[in-house]
């Protein structure tokens, strides 16, 4: 059966790794830790790709990126070629250093973001229970550079972006960083959000079928037709219109439970029919965008059950 291609589209978000050939050692000195990561960062800043975080192991790596321009295949060939031929004439080898293909799966950005950062920035430690409690013990990760306020060579606007999930405020940020990862080694759940589709997609089903569709791929169901919205603002004044609710409430910090109920609904169905950012809707209601993330990826499968979602549904049809 032959492989499928790879997906590749502008803004696509994904998790790339790979191994060594035969799962034997793909860095041998802190020399070959050093120069693959310059190489990655010099091939990002040539291909216009944005690294958010990654980590390096004897055998393996991952990293966390952003093709702007749709060009993951440029920017692997070139990393992975120039350090393969680096490697062998620094160690006075010969044959392949890299097992097959490299794996890259697209991933929600908005949905999955954060905790892809720490599950890529914390691979290091999957196993270690106790004995490797504070992040900073593993070097050849981008995490010195979250932890000391220094940005690799052409990415800091990337870093900025990560930082800025935290605090506006640069030391907040980093504080609020640390204590992410922090507590990700002390729960050691970090892993479990990490669910695979179809071994291509970290995302849900919404968000696999959107990916098809930009890609021309065939996908299985047919997303009932709603009204098109140009925003969650006008979502909401819909909503507000058609379903007599009261916006400037909808917005404040009201914990009413008809109020929140119908605050649920409207981000339910502006993600899953209109695929409006999670931190854009947060913006607008006066929220943390991860947190509604995090409220749609446990609450899902209730809220398609709601009253107030239902009645919003038809109301779009």
């Amino acid at each position: 059966m032959p492989r499928k291609p790879r997906i590749e589209y502008e803004g696509a978000f994904y998790h790339v790794f790979g191994r060594g050939n035969r799962r034997e050692r793909i860095y041998w000195t802190d020399g070959d830790y050093a120069k693959f990561e310059v190489f990655m960062v010099e091939s990002a800043e040539w291909s216009g790709v944005k690294i958010f975080s990654w980590s390096q192991l004897p055998n393996h790596f991952h990293i966390e990126i952003e093709t702007p321009e749709g060009n993951l295949s440029e920017f692997m060939r070139r990393l992975l070629t120039r350090y393969a031929k680096w490697f062998n004439w620094r160690h006075r080898l010969t044959g392949h250093v890299f097992q097959g293909r490299y794996g890259a799966r697209i991933c929600d950005k908005e949905r999955y973001f954060l905790e892809l950062l720490r599950y890529v920035t914390l691979n290091p430690y999957r196993g270690c229970g106790k004995r490797l409690p504070v992040a900073g013990n593993w070097k050849w990760s981008s995490h010195r550079y979250y932890a000391h306020g220094q940005y690799p060579e052409g990415q800091k606007q990337s870093f900025a972006e990560v930082l800025e999930r935290f605090s506006e405020n640069e030391r907040k940020a980093r504080e609020a960083y640390a204590r992410f990862m922090a507590e990700g080694l002390k729960s050691g759940k970090w892993e479990d959000f990490y669910q695979i589709r179809g071994g291509r997609f970290l995302g849900d089903e919404e968000f696999v079928e959107d990916v098809k569709r930009r890609t021309g791929e065939p996908v299985r169901s047919i997303v009932r037709h709603v009204i098109r919205m140009r925003g969650i603002k006008e979502l909401a004044q819909w909503m507000a219109e058609h379903c007599g609710v009261d916006l400037p409430l909808l917005r404040s910090l009201s914990q009413n439970r008809s109020v929140s109920r119908w605050r649920q609904a409207l981000v339910y169905v502006g993600r899953k029919y209109y695929r409006f950012p999670c931190l854009a809707m947060g913006r607008y209601l006066n929220r943390d965008g991860t947190a509604i993330s995090q409220m749609l990826r446990r609450r899902r499968k209730s809220l398609e059950h709601f009253a107030e979602t239902k009645a919003f549904q038809k109301s779009l049809e």
